[in-house]
């Protein structure tokens, strides 16, 4: 499956430079979003950790990600602060405090040309599925992260990094 998705990405897309059709109506979206998610960590002999959840995103007011299994914790993230929380503790921090976030703060106000600046990214669609692969040109970036895969439809698609030791992240999005 990967390798079809690469040889439909290298036929039909173009490298991009802006969030494309239906990204960014969906990215601009004032309406209320939540959903499950699977995230499964493959290390690079084969080890395999699944973490399920769910997720909701209220733009303008928080977001929020919360583990379910194998045990609970929470992230909640409003415009200002953070909140983190499992059963043994909670640190509550302002939202820039956050390593890595001055990067990509514009995006909450819609701007994406931060991510533009960090990665190469190509889009194609096919069959009313969306393919991107993006890969960093950043050199801190690319000294951990090889590229991003997404792929599915805007309620039901997946997220794979893969990093520069061949540990994968994959993460499995279902809207409600």
């Amino acid at each position: 499956m990967l390798v079809r998705n690469a040889c439909v990405l290298i036929a039909a897309a173009a490298f991009v430079t802006e969030v494309p059709e239906p990204f960014r109506s969906r990215l601009a979206s004032t309406n209320e979003t939540s959903g499950t998610f699977v995230q499964t960590k493959t290390t690079a002999d084969g080890l395999k950790f699944v973490t399920k959840g769910e997720y909701r995103i209220r733009p303008g007011v928080d977001f929020t990600w919360k583990t379910l299994e194998p045990f609970e914790t929470c992230f909640t993230a409003t415009p200002t602060n953070y909140v983190y929380s499992n059963e043994d503790e909670t640190v509550e921090r302002a939202l820039c405090d956050l390593p890595g976030f001055s990067r990509f703060d514009g995006a909450i106000s819609g701007d994406f040309s931060a991510f533009f600046k960090a990665f190469d990214a190509m889009h194609a669609e096919e069959g009313g599925k969306f393919y991107v692969r993006a890969k960093p040109k950043v050199s801190e970036l690319k000294r951990l992260l090889s590229r991003v895969d997404l792929e599915g439809v805007l309620t039901n698609w997946t997220l794979r990094a893969e990093l520069t030791d061949k540990t994968v992240f994959s993460v499995e999005f279902t809207e409600r």
